[in-house]
């Protein structure tokens, strides 16, 4: 006997939202560094995603290209083992495509945060991936 075939309704395709479209100011982010010293950067957020309309340079001296989207974000410094403290000045001016994770997980009221270890092992395991392309 063969088995009967059931016609299965069209379902309308709902796309993802891009990854950068759910990062929202405020939140605490790893980002790809590509830096052999420095696996991943922790970063707040600060402003939505942006794009300039020219070649910027932020304050700490990276150059955007035209029409890269961006968000402007504080750095976390590392001050201990998967310690990290907020400096408050200068802006950075981030491109979306190195974000590599949302790091919900981080209280991003507080100026210092501790980094747990499968939350740390979760960001090796990312910068790892995006090092094997």
């Amino acid at each position: 006997m063969i088995p009967e075939t059931v016609p299965i309704p069209d379902q309308p395709v709902v796309e993802a939202d891009p990854f950068e479209n759910l990062v929202l100011e405020g939140q605490v982010v790893a980002l790809f560094t590509g830096d052999e010293l420095c696996e991943y950067y922790l970063m707040k957020v600060t402003h939505p995603l942006s794009s300039y309309t020219e070649v910027t340079k932020d304050q700490w001296g990276a150059v955007i290209p035209q029409s890269t989207e961006v968000f402007t974000e504080l750095y976390y410094d590392t001050v201990g083992e998967k310690r990290y403290s907020l400096i408050r000045s200068p802006n950075a001016v981030v491109p979306a495509a190195s974000i590599l994770n949302i790091c919900a997980q981080v209280d991003s009221r507080k100026d210092t945060t501790k980094l747990t270890k499968y939350i740390h092992i979760s960001l090796l395991e990312l910068v790892c991936k995006k090092n094997a392309r």
